[in-house]
């Protein structure tokens, strides 16, 4: 029950923060948190990770919707059996972050993202991510700990 309330939670929390920049944050404004090493801003990405396939959509549509279901097979074919909680919660918040980002592309035909962080590498301070981003990340990272933990 745990992962299913992960999954829900990433999805609606990012839903309602990519619903809330949309109807409050116009194009082009920036506002700045943590004394400027969070930057919120607005900006809409057509592609994958880093604008990857925006000339794509369906293609990116159909992939998400494959790597959605192979997340969600995996995931259900876990929760049944005890332990390998690291890598159930990795996969429920990869889970989550993937469906709340094929939403967007669903209905928007686009991905809302909204924050980025100052480095003093140029190329890392134009990224602009998402929660749902964040989670697929660390989602991810805690899945291979959690598969790697099993091995030993």
């Amino acid at each position: 029950m745990v992962f299913i309330i992960i999954i829900l939670a990433v999805f609606l929390g990012d839903l309602l923060l990519k619903k809330y920049v949309e109807a409050k944050l116009p194009e082009g404004e920036e506002r700045t948190l943590f004394r400027g090493k969070i930057r919120i801003r607005k900006y809409h990405n057509s592609g994958i990770a880093l604008g990857g396939l925006s000339g794509h959509p369906l293609i990116i549509k159909r992939g998400t919707a494959g790597i959605i279901l192979g997340l969600l097979i995996a995931l259900a074919s876990m929760l049944p059996k005890k332990g390998n909680t690291l890598r159930k919660t990795g996969l429920s918040l990869m889970l989550g972050g993937a469906l709340c980002n094929w939403f967007d592309r669903f209905h928007q035909g686009m991905v809302t993202d909204y924050f980025s962080f100052r480095s003093k590498w140029r190329r890392f301070s134009r990224l602009v991510f998402n929660l749902s981003d964040i989670c697929i990340f660390l989602g991810g990272l805690l899945a291979l700990l959690g598969a790697g933990k099993k091995r030993k």
